[in-house]
């Protein structure tokens, strides 16, 4: 069953954690999930690195309905559709697709939409975007950025990418992130072959561990 659009982004912002790493089969997928589940982990947007990813997550996403899957790097509607039908619960752009925006708000499915500078995020989100995938900048990288675009969009839904660790992950919401993409601390992009399914748990506990020891001494 799809969950509401408020729900999924309620979900994505109190779990906090959104993983973002490669999966090339759907048995890849499988494994993944659980094992980033293992690990505290359960929002998974997955990179579409070939035409054929809806169709592994077609095969794959209702035999884990406490997960929460989206599709990433989304640059057309019909990938956006095929996600959708496939049961990715969110879709993210690397940049500006006003079109990919338009068709999730006929599905009513949140759309994170990537940027890079200022004038890229006012046309997002004049489009009509949930959330921001904020990409390091030229200039600024990592928290110091998150803080800067947080002043500068109080309002907004801001999700960092790019460099997030269990050493610096405190300081993205500190900075006052939403939530968090978490990718080459899971798994190696570099990579082609998949790593044991343990050291992705492993990885993804070290992330919410971190997050969990922060909140109790911010308390």
């Amino acid at each position: 069953m799809r969950m509401s659009k408020a729900d999924v982004i309620d979900r994505l912002t109190s779990d906090k954690l959104i993983a973002m790493v490669r999966a090339d089969t759907a048995q890849e997928i499988r494994t993944l999930a659980r094992a980033l589940a293992a690990g505290g982990i359960r929002n998974w947007e997955i990179p579409m690195i070939c035409p054929a990813i809806p169709d592994f997550l077609a095969e794959v996403s209702a035999d884990f309905p406490e997960f929460q899957f989206g599709l990433s790097t989304v640059v057309d509607t019909e990938t956006a559709r095929r996600g959708i039908l496939a049961g990715a619960q969110f879709i993210s752009t690397p940049a500006l697709r006003p079109e990919v925006i338009l068709l999730c708000r006929r599905y009513q499915v949140p759309v994170i939409c990537g940027v890079h500078s200022a004038a890229e995020m006012d046309a997002a989100l004049i489009a009509g975007a949930d959330a921001l995938k904020l990409y390091p900048s030229e200039t600024r990288f990592g928290p110091t950025h998150m803080r800067e675009t947080r002043a500068a969009l109080p309002d907004e839904l801001l999700f960092p990418v790019g460099g997030v660790t269990p050493t610096n992950v405190h300081h993205f919401f500190e900075a006052g992130a939403d939530a968090a993409f978490v990718s080459s601390c899971l798994r190696d992009p570099t990579e082609s072959k998949l790593p044991p399914p343990s050291s992705i748990s492993d990885a993804a506990a070290a992330l919410v561990k971190a997050l969990t020891v922060q909140s109790s001494v911010s308390a």
